[in-house]
């Protein structure tokens, strides 16, 4: 799994993420955009104050100056800070954003103490975020299930010699074909042509239908007992047996529907029959007459 501790910044209404992982840097102007882009506050300007040059060579103490800061001219350019340097810059443009940012931080060493509370936390969030797209009480205690399903499906691969990264996704990708026919990059090109707002970067599941997220954590939890009962190993195996899973649900699913619409047609073409022999009934009742 990542070893990437993103942060989720939630500001006027728009988040910035920062990622603590070595070597990760954050973009300055785009906190300066999410501020609300302040008069002489910009980057250049704020990297000229002596208190800033004073945390700047502080920090050079540790690591060389290329991990602290740079910056590019022209189209497409910009500054990019190391995330201390950043943050401190999104605590100098705002009070309020500097309290925000102390909350987070603050929580997430409440995390590192008690995991079991970042666990909880983390549904939490994860549960908020969900509620404000829309999502029913129903959709995301199924989504919270096969998040489970999925953890138990990755520590199974990695139990059989896939690779942590790559190699995962090559199998969770399998999954994706069976069932849908389409990998994860189409799927998600898909829904950016219906919702081209879409984040950068988001989780396909969590755009998924009710019906979707049931036939994914099914193909999953097949997958993982098939690939223990066969000791399938390697990436090429696993991602054979989960190719194979996904495409039996999507195909049983299938059955299931035709006969859902067969059973009612049949259904409809008896009430027509009804309807029809009660208009000639009255038809021979006014002839009577």
């Amino acid at each position: 799994m990542s070893t990437t501790k993103m942060l989720k910044i939630p500001f006027n209404g728009n988040d910035f993420f920062v990622d603590i992982a070595d070597g990760n840097m954050i973009s300055l102007n785009l906190v300066h955009e999410i501020v609300g882009c302040p008069v002489n506050k910009n980057p250049s300007q704020w990297l000229r104050l002596p208190s800033t040059i004073n945390v700047i060579e502080s920090m050079s103490n540790n690591m060389g100056k290329s991990h602290i800061i740079k910056s590019k001219r022209g189209k497409g350019g910009g500054t990019v800070a190391h995330w201390q340097l950043a943050l401190s810059y999104a605590q100098y443009l705002s009070p309020e954003l500097h309290a925000v940012v102390n909350d987070v931080f603050k929580e997430r060493l409440e995390e590192s103490i008690s995991p079991e509370l970042g666990i909880t936390r983390s549904q939490e969030r994860a549960r908020k975020v969900w509620k404000s797209q829309g999502k029913s009480d129903k959709w995301i205690a199924e989504r919270e299930q096969g998040k489970h399903i999925h953890d138990v499906y990755v520590n199974t691969l990695v139990k059989h010699d896939v690779k942590l990264g790559k190699e995962i996704g090559q199998c969770t990708n399998q999954i994706y074909k069976g069932l849908f026919q389409k990998d994860k990059i189409n799927i998600e090109k898909s829904l950016r042509e219906k919702n081209p707002y879409l984040p950068k970067k988001i989780n396909i599941r969590d755009y998924a239908k009710l019906s979707s997220l049931a036939a994914i954590s099914l193909s999953e939890a097949l997958s993982s007992e098939r690939i223990e009962y066969t000791n399938a190993t390697g990436v090429v195996e696993c991602s054979k047996v989960s190719l194979e899973k996904a495409t039996s649900v999507r195909l049983a699913l299938n059955d299931s529907r035709n006969k859902d619409e067969l059973s009612d047609r049949k259904v409809i073409a008896e009430r027509d029959r009804e309807k029809i022999n009660q208009n000639i009934q009255t038809l021979k009742n006014i002839l009577k007459t």
